[in-house]
């Protein structure tokens, strides 16, 4: 580019350190090339920065792009949030009436639970059991406590006990658990609802017959008829009136299992037996009688 100015010129200079005053042409042309090359380096240096600011454009127009659109996705899930809150609200509200429902309900279902359980009773109570239904209520209570050694049968008024449980083997005299038990059952036949039933005290035995206790009881009648008198000695020491008992012993002779020759504890037991007062009927002599006895002294043989 210098060169060609210089074709132009006609004549290229010679160099030289400081102008003259007497070469005028010759600091004009110097003056003139140095303006030339500051023109061409301040020219290099706006490209450079020209293409910085380009690039500092594009890459600032992408960012705001990308600013916008994270913004965008920002307030997105911001509403996405709101919305499910709205929704997590709604549904504790659904829950928590659902959970009012169902405690209604539940109420509902238990007032007719009992209600059915009254009637249940109350038929039971008719229609099956010959007990009051508290005295049921009560022997089956007990019997619970006692799943080994007591069993009650509402269905029959029978109370059963093993055993095992209230003698020791061949003798009658009652346990003290089992006193402590037979004291409990005599305050439930002694209740004001039970005190219209005859209590019928039966002993059983399996077929093994008494050995220490032989000279006492010699054959298992006499042993089950013992065990049932010491049961209702003990229920009538609690106050039950004696004219309420019925005692007997059928020994052996009416097993629940067939017994087995080592002995058979099932049908070792004693049985209670409730059922409702038979009306008595006494009788009286005439006390002012006039008629007298008459005694027969023919003698006729026997026909």
């Amino acid at each position: 580019m210098i060169a060609t100015l210089y074709s132009k010129l006609g004549r290229i200079p010679t160099l030289q350190l400081a102008p003259t005053e007497e070469d005028p042409i010759m600091r004009n042309t110097i003056l003139f090339t140095s303006g030339i090359m500051t023109l061409a380096m301040f020219s290099a240096t706006g490209c450079v920065r020209s293409e910085k600011y380009d690039t500092n454009k594009t890459t600032t127009h992408s960012l705001q792009e990308q600013l916008v659109a994270v913004q965008a996705d920002c307030n997105t899930a911001i509403n996405t949030l709101e919305t499910r809150d709205r929704e997590l609200a709604q549904a504790d509200a659904s829950l928590n009436a659902l959970q009012d429902q169902y405690n209604m309900l539940e109420n509902e279902l238990n007032a007719i639970d009992f209600e059915n359980n009254e009637l249940l009773t109350t038929v039971t109570d008719i229609k099956f059991g010959p007990l009051p239904i508290l005295t049921q209520q009560k022997l089956a209570a007990l019997a619970s406590n006692y799943p080994d050694d007591m069993w009650f049968n509402a269905e029959t008024g029978m109370i059963r006990f093993g055993s095992d449980f209230t003698f020791s083997s061949g003798r009658a005299t009652l346990r003290k658990d089992a006193t402590d038990l037979i004291n409990r059952v005599a305050t439930v036949l002694n209740s004001p609802e039970a005190s219209n039933f005859e209590i019928v005290v039966v002993g059983h035995t399996d077929n093994i017959q008494p050995k220490s206790s032989a000279m006492r009881f010699p054959t298992n009648w006499e042993l089950s008829t013992a065990r049932a008198t010491t049961v209702a000695k003990t229920l009538a020491s609690n106050g039950i009136d004696p004219s309420r008992f019925e005692i007997s012993g059928y020994g052996e002779y009416r097993p629940l299992l067939t017994n087995r020759p080592d002995g058979t504890k099932e049908n070792r037991r004693v049985e209670i037996y409730l059922q409702p007062m038979v009306e008595t009927y006494t009788w009286d002599a005439p006390t002012n009688s006039t008629e007298t006895a008459t005694v027969d002294t023919m003698n006729e043989p026997m026909k």
